[in-house]
């Protein structure tokens, strides 16, 4: 199923809850890069997993960015798995299993059955059980779904790991795939305990002088086209190691750019320190940017998608430019 309705997801839980009561060990896990959703997601889960008394490990490739180093249960992920068998591996916020990550995907593919729960268009269709609504929009608002009206007791931590993937995933609720069942769901969730204030402190409010250093440097090349309609940035590894940046201070750039009034469709270009690029894209409205990301092979929603190039990142640039200029022409 690739569409549910929150009563189907809520009529989902009693047979995934017959798979985990049945399995020994568990596995969770999410995509490389965790974002809010990935990580609020599957620590919810591990929450849930305790009070099932399930024996589980939390895996993840890459480290929790560190502005999400507050979450309830951070501690508990790590890129290592025991070896211990599993019966059951459950990975969330994940739409193509090649975003696992090297380093945890043995474990999760020698698993006895796997289990995908997620919100992204499937480029893939992995997994022996599917739990998939495009329509939700966060894998969090899913998980609060299966568990709201199923007795599962949402504790103030498992609340405010689901709050931060829906907010994370939703811009604070700024984003188009806001719904009004998301704010009902939220208001249930703070209800429960969630922290929204402490969210909002580390997520949105705080950042490192590292981060805001580079920011400037991602304006300064700053480029306009399509009348303006299209605004993109560059940032090459000198610029990270100038300012003392990482990676994961560039969070939320590419919506800044697509703040710019005339600005229809933006997109980040990073080089990491493999010389590969990621890119981000970003749209407002009915502008569907999985239309420019599957040209580089990756994906995402209509309003946000990544992919990467292994060209340099001027080669890069000039390609995904043309892509967002012929995708905005079409739409």
């Amino acid at each position: 199923m690739t569409e549910a309705s929150p009563n189907q997801l809520s009529e989902m839980w009693p047979g995934l809850l017959a798979e985990i009561q049945a399995a020994n060990h568990i596995l969770l896990a999410s995509h490389v890069n965790p974002d809010g959703d990935a990580l609020g997601s599957a620590l919810a889960f591990s929450f849930v997993l305790d009070q099932l008394g399930k024996s589980h490990e939390v895996l993840f490739h890459h480290p929790a960015p560190k502005y999400l180093n507050f979450l309830p249960g951070i501690e508990r992920i790590t890129n290592q798995p025991s070896g211990r068998p599993a019966d059951l591996a459950i990975v969330v916020d994940l739409e193509a299993i090649g975003r696992i990550g090297e380093t945890i995907y043995p474990a999760i593919a020698a698993a006895k059955k796997l289990v995908i729960i997620d919100h992204h268009q499937p480029n893939e269709r992995p997994g022996d059980i599917r739990i998939v609504s495009t329509k939700s929009p966060a894998t969090a608002a899913i998980l609060a779904d299966l568990w709201l009206p199923n007795n599962i007791e949402i504790s103030p931590e498992i609340a405010t790991l689901l709050l931060v993937g829906i907010l994370t995933d939703t811009g604070n609720f700024r984003y188009p795939n806001t719904t009004p069942h998301s704010m009902h769901v939220a208001a249930d969730l703070l209800e429960a305990g969630a922290k929204l204030t402490a969210i909002n402190e580390a997520i949105y409010l705080t950042k490192p002088l590292p981060a805001v250093k580079l920011f400037g440097k991602a304006l300064s090349n700053l480029r306009l086209a399509a009348d303006n309609q299209v605004a993109y940035t560059t940032l090459r590894q000198s610029d990270f190691t100038n300012s003392g940046a990482i990676e994961e201070d560039t969070e939320g750039f590419v919506n800044e750019l697509l703040a710019i009034d005339t600005v229809r469709m933006a997109a980040i270009l990073r080089e990491s320190a493999s010389g590969r690029i990621k890119i981000s894209i970003r749209s407002q409205g009915p502008i569907d940017t999985t239309q420019v990301a599957k040209q580089f092979g990756g994906g995402g929603h209509i309003n946000a998608s990544g992919a990467h190039s292994d060209d340099t990142i001027e080669v890069a640039a000039e390609k995904l430019v043309e892509a967002m200029v012929q995708c905005l022409a079409s739409s």
